[in-house]
């Protein structure tokens, strides 16, 4: 059987979604399964809409020798992926982890709410196209796997979507076999790594640790965030006007392994964004047993409420003093226990089974 992995990004592009097609690929070609990986890493210089269209040949001329398209967005992947497998009569399978549209309107500045709140709103024409868009990609997928019920809710409530074409594969853990035990300290660093955008709500993370500093003079917490994106440039402005450019510091990302080694050398994660449907970066904290904040605004929430503390993204004095909370050694040893009791077990080799058989329930192979 051959399969298109169509996926925006793949190493050594950095990030979740690339890791995790690298890794569905490898665990794929270890079962004898020929795939084939499309993604936007050759066509970055070339502006839109030559870009999607320049992708949309690509899939075409791919997909006529194919079994699956198996596309890793909607837009982008998913609308190539969604044509060129209907008109060549191909199974169209579409994983999401994220949701354009809201994601969209944040780093335009059109909304600041999570994205459960946003799908409440009125929308402008321009978004009842999109909506129009996307329910066409949805409707033609033959199987839509989502990580969890999160945005499996949202997505059936706004877009009517079909109990039967649904299909939930969670996240796994990273396997990593190194801990951290070190004894926490108060000068430790707070830690933040992923994409520098709006809907990651850092702006409300540093106002947080500048408040902090007020309250705690003299203290050596810091914050350290690694990432790129088109909120750098605003965000060390704010660190310019708070005169925290020596307790916060901005850093370019870094390799997989070196991340693991920045999370195990943190006193705390800290991931405060509007909405992270599955963030990549919390499972790995987990799985080196380090403690973190995560947004409430969760596909993790249910899954790990009973062991995670949660911060509201909306609530910057909530933020705060769940940090402040954990600065005690003693609250900090006590969230550890919680985290350390966290089932850790599923890896790749799961998520390669249920992808095997959504595959061949597809093509109705035994």
């Amino acid at each position: 059987m051959k399969i298109i992995l169509a996926t925006p990004i793949y190493p050594p592009d950095i990030g979740g979604p690339a890791q995790y097609v690298k890794n569905l690929a490898e665990g794929l070609n270890k079962k004898d399964f020929e795939i084939e990986i499309l993604s936007y890493q050759k066509l970055k210089n070339i502006p839109q809409p030559f870009r999607f269209f320049i992708y949309l040949l690509r899939v075409f001329k791919k997909a006529k020798h194919c079994d699956i398209v198996y596309a890793f967005n909607l837009i982008s992947c998913g609308l190539p992926s969604c044509l060129a497998a209907k008109i060549l009569r191909k199974k169209f399978l579409l994983r999401l982890g994220g949701d354009f549209l809201w994601e969209r309107a944040v780093e335009q500045g059109r909304t600041k709410k999570p994205l459960r709140e946003y799908y409440q709103e009125a929308r402008s024409l321009k978004e009842k196209f999109w909506i129009k868009l996307i329910k066409i990609v949805l409707n033609r997928a033959d199987k839509i796997i989502f990580t969890g019920n999160f945005q499996k809710n949202i997505y059936q409530k706004q877009f009517g979507l079909k109990e039967e074409k649904i299909v939930i594969i969670p996240n796994p853990f990273p396997e990593i076999k190194t801990t951290d035990n070190r004894q926490p300290t108060t000068d430790d660093q707070l830690l933040y790594a992923g994409r520098l955008l709006k809907l990651k709500n850092l702006d409300s993370l540093i106002k947080a640790v500048a408040d902090i500093e007020q309250e705690t003079q003299g203290s050596k917490l810091s914050l350290k965030i690694i990432g790129e994106g088109p909120e750098e440039k605003n965000l060390r402005l704010q660190l310019a006007n708070l005169k925290l450019q020596d307790k916060v510091i901005i850093e370019k990302p870094v390799s997989h392994r070196n991340l693991l080694n920045e999370i195990q050398k943190s006193y705390l994660c800290v991931l405060p964004s509007l909405t992270e449907i599955s963030p990549n970066f919390a499972l790995e904290c987990l799985a080196l047993r380090k403690p973190i904040l995560l947004t409430k605004e969760t596909g993790y929430y249910e899954r790990f409420k009973e062991n995670l503390i949660f911060l509201n993204p909306q609530n910057k004095k909530d933020m705060e003093e769940k940090i402040l909370y954990l600065l005690d050694a003693e609250n900090y040893q006590n969230y550890l226990g919680k985290i350390k009791k966290i089932n850790i077990t599923r890896d790749w080799r799961g998520v390669v089974a249920e992808h095997l058989a959504v595959f061949r329930n597809l093509c109705s192979i035994g």
